[in-house]
């Protein structure tokens, strides 16, 4: 391919949104090939283009790289992105270890660090980095903090890159009126291990072949949550089984027994609630999964459940539109599997006059259902039932991926520059990863860096 001429993507192609964009910039300033991204989040409902977070990560990366931006600005339904020569390159590039961005508003950190951390991985001189990053912590649609420090940097070092830490300053959320928060990297390149004459016995080899990896079982569980200290009625609570809700031939005496007795007699806080629930129904789905699935343990520790379920974080936010949880499964081949919920927009709060009126049961619904859908997505990380191989043998015979659905996305990069650097690595059929776990953010990865690195 003619390095003078850039490579053309549609940002329509597959899930269609900034991901793309980000991915194809990244591995633009990494490899020194021109990029032109048109119909940028051309998938996307409502408004187009580049958002304010998109436009921070491919500038921070057109000033470390010394590339060239066109059309760069909020909106932008197409930008390019042209790296300097292989020699100006080399002068260009900034060797800088601290990085600073702001965000304009709340947008999510961790999708900006997404789109640096390749780039600083592999082409910093600085054999370390300290990126500093203002904007949102808890955002939709997006890695949260509580994911990315107990999900997304263990699995990292799993795999064998470099260590990577994050500390949080102060949560952002997107809610209500927003809020800004900060959090700072600190990131080790690869230029450490170079130094030292490549990898040894405690530092793995950098080239990464997720087929070579195995899940493993589950081996324990967490749960994190996040939510307002509010009270929360019990005889809201209560009053749940009363009307109906209950399970047929539930005495009343049974539905007292939701709540929880150390709370008798004393209000009960949303996050308090939250917390009780989430163990409760978490407990109940686990108990539906084949065994197979967990860590053998003795009889006497699986009167309590399959394995341990125990509380990571539980911390006070100080509005109702500010809701989290997140379940962490902790593997027997040492990864991290996770799935979270953030509740929606401020647009979904009740007025201050309604919820005067009627709170406790809006709260008691809304926590519930924010619980029972990440307790469902994470029972189907675990275990999906329509994704299993048919009993006549036929069909797909691949695996299901080492690490979750969200996860596997953004090791595609990672693993695809190792692939580039001389990891060719063939697997047989049943010992490489089934497709049909591939999300649509995977294949878009994946078709963006076979577009940018001519792999296939």
């Amino acid at each position: 391919m003619d390095v003078a001429e850039p490579v053309r993507l549609d940002g329509r192609k597959l899930e269609g949104g900034g991901q793309l964009v980000r991915i194809a910039v990244a591995l633009s300033a990494l490899t020194g090939q021109a990029v032109v991204i048109d119909n940028i989040r051309g998938n996307r409902q409502g408004k187009k283009g580049l958002k304010a977070s998109h436009l921070a990560a491919i500038t921070t990366l057109a000033e470390l790289s010394g590339s060239q931006l066109v059309k760069a600005q909020v909106g932008s339904c197409s930008v390019g992105f042209y790296p300097p020569s292989h020699e100006q390159g080399q002068q260009a590039r900034q060797s800088d270890s601290n990085i600073d961005i702001r965000l304009p508003t709340p947008g999510s950190v961790f999708l900006v660090f997404q789109a640096l951390y390749p780039y600083l991985l592999h082409s910093t001189s600085a054999d370390q980095i300290r990126v500093s990053i203002i904007g949102g912590t808890n955002v939709s649609s997006s890695p949260s903090f509580d994911y990315v420090s107990q999900v997304l940097i263990p699995n990292f070092a799993r795999v064998g890159l470099p260590p990577l830490s994050v500390r949080l300053e102060q949560r952002g959320w997107a809610t209500g009126h927003g809020q800004m928060g900060k959090v700072i990297f600190t990131v080790d390149s690869l230029n450490v291990r170079r130094g030292n004459g490549g990898s040894d016995g405690d530092c793995p080899s950098h080239e990464i072949d997720l087929q070579l990896f195995r899940r493993g079982t589950i081996s324990k569980i967490d749960i994190t949550v996040l939510a307002p200290d509010d009270h929360l009625d019990q005889s809201e609570t209560e009053s749940q089984y009363s009307k109906g809700k209950a399970k047929p031939g539930r005495s009343k005496n049974a539905a007292q027994q939701h709540v929880d007795t150390a709370q008798i007699g004393k209000p009960e806080t949303v996050r308090q609630f939250m917390e009780r629930y989430a163990h409760k129904s978490l407990r109940k789905r686990l108990k539906e999964l084949p065994r197979a699935v967990f860590t053998h343990r003795s009889s006497e520790e699986t009167d309590l459940g399959v394995v341990p379920v125990q509380t990571h974080t539980t911390e006070v936010t100080h509005r109702r539109s500010c809701m989290y949880v997140l379940i962490v499964a902790h593997t027997s081949n040492g990864f991290r599997i996770g799935r979270d919920t953030l509740y929606g927009s401020l647009k979904d709060e009740p007025k201050p006059k309604k919820r005067q009126n009627k709170p406790r049961e809006d709260m008691v619904t809304r926590v519930k259902g924010l619980v029972d859908e990440c307790v469902d997505n994470f029972a189907r990380e675990l275990y999906d039932p329509l994704l299993q191989p048919s009993p006549d043998g036929l069909g797909t015979a691949g695996r299901q991926p080492c690490v979750d659905e969200h996860m596997r996305d953004q090791l595609v990069v990672i693993e695809a520059l190792a692939r580039k650097s001389g990891n060719k690595n063939q697997q047989d059929l049943e010992s490489r990863e089934d497709e049909r776990y591939w999300s649509l953010h995977t294949q878009t990865a994946q078709w963006v860096c076979q577009e940018m690195l001519e792999q296939k």
